[in-house]
């Protein structure tokens, strides 16, 4: 039997539905059965052996749909194997003060939903000139212009390590692997 997982995500300009797309991909390749749902209409997670929710950071905050489907099933996913990823550009930078501001936004999330999970991803994110607003692009700019980013507005940057997303994705499977396989092992005793 395969294990089960649920993949939540919440995405404003895409590549948090990207990165959540490789995760399940990565646990499909892992023989277990995954679905892939956004926030706002994700079933509740019951019926699934594992889940990892994910979500962009806008504004230095999470999203409210998915603070709100943490919220809402918080007792059932504190009895299964969880992770979180998040994806920001603050994670662009790997140095202790933009790391340190990336769990910042995750405690922030844990201490408003009481989601406890198992694991944590940060992930660097995308610019997504193209997709962005007048308004948005000239700031986003502005800020990567300030952290020594890339300033090209006429194209998209990715920044995030897909070695680093198959490798939570693999911890994970791992996790739910254990937990599939704990009930059944014998109990060995010597005489």
């Amino acid at each position: 039997m395969h294990s089960r997982v649920l993949v939540v995500y919440h995405s404003v300009e895409g590549q948090t539905e990207k990165i959540a797309r490789r995760i399940a991909d990565d646990l499909r390749d892992r023989m277990m059965d995954v679905d892939v749902q956004v926030a706002e209409t994700a079933p509740s997670p019951e019926a699934y052996q594992g889940v990892i929710v994910g979500d962009s950071i806008h504004s230095v905050h999470h999203s409210k749909a998915l603070t709100r489907y943490l919220r809402d099933h918080a007792d059932e996913l504190s009895g299964m194997p969880t992770a979180l990823f998040q994806v920001s550009l603050t994670s662009t930078n790997p140095d202790e003060e933009h790391t340190a501001a990336a769990y910042g936004m995750v405690d922030e999330l844990l201490s408003e939903t009481a989601f406890t999970p198992d694991m944590v991803g940060l992930f660097a994110g995308a610019l997504a000139y193209t997709k962005y607003g007048w308004f948005k692009r000239l700031l986003m700019r502005h800020i990567s212009k300030k952290e020594g980013g890339q300033t090209d507005t006429s194209r998209d940057w990715e920044y995030t390590d897909w070695d680093a997303v198959d490798r939570f994705a693999g911890a994970f499977a791992g996790r739910v692997d254990m937990t599939a396989l704990s009930p059944v092992l014998p109990i060995v005793r010597s005489r």
